[in-house]
């Protein structure tokens, strides 16, 4: 029975989240468009928890920036921003989750202001990736989880299935990896996740694949993990 949990960027926990320790790691984003290295960054600071990836070269540079709170054994979001500036493109866009006035507000390059139920949690692009990991490491194969619409505010519910296992090579050493498809009624998008047991769910490879483009974040090196 497929567990639906609804979030605007994390829901509950049934795990203390301290389980998912912290991390540093390279990664490599490739597109149609651009092809690019960064860090990604899961960590602890005077604001709260915050993932973050940073990624630049000759051509482009890239930002991204989810900061939330753990609350009750819930994610509890509370901005995610974002910077890209290659050449052929300039967008900056930042998202608050305003929980006195309940509405998420957007200001940059996608304007707008969508008031929601108070006990709706949502998830961003990036913490819902902790929601992922601490669902397939309680060994759940189906779930939904609602992701914030950056363009027209709101947000999507997204299904998520586990397709099975598969052995994959990460630092010339096989590892068991947790193969999860996430999809959409209606759309032909569909994101594949590879999650390594051994490094407690940590994402080796996402592909985003639709009618009209491919995304691919490879892992390269872990810098630092726990």
């Amino acid at each position: 029975m497929k567990l639906n949990l609804i979030i605007l960027f994390v829901t509950v926990f049934s795990v203390n989240a301290f389980e998912l320790p912290f991390y540093e790691a390279k990664y490599k984003f490739e597109s149609d468009e651009i092809n690019i290295t960064g860090i990604r960054k899961f960590n602890k600071n005077s604001e709260g928890y915050e993932i973050e990836f940073q990624a630049s070269n000759l051509f482009a540079g890239m930002n991204f920036s989810s900061l939330f709170d753990f609350e009750n054994y819930k994610v509890i979001p509370r901005s995610y921003d974002v910077k890209i500036k290659p050449k052929f493109l300039d967008r900056d866009q930042f998202i608050k989750f305003d929980y006195m006035n309940n509405q998420i507000v957007s200001t940059g390059s996608n304007k707008w202001s969508e008031i929601i139920n108070k006990d709706l949690l949502i998830m961003d692009p990036l913490n819902v990736q902790i929601m992922i990991r601490t669902l397939v490491k309680e060994n759940k194969t189906e779930f939904s989880l609602n992701i914030v619409d950056m363009q027209k505010g709101g947000f999507k519910e997204y299904d998520f299935e586990v397709m099975g296992n598969e052995m994959c090579v990460f630092n010339n050493e096989e590892i068991n990896c947790v193969v999860l498809q996430r999809s959409r009624e209606g759309s032909n998008r569909k994101v594949t996740y590879y999650l390594m047991e051994k490094y407690e769910y940590m994402f080796l490879k996402i592909v985003d694949i639709n009618p009209e483009r491919k995304n691919t974040l490879s892992l390269v090196e872990i810098l630092s993990f726990g």
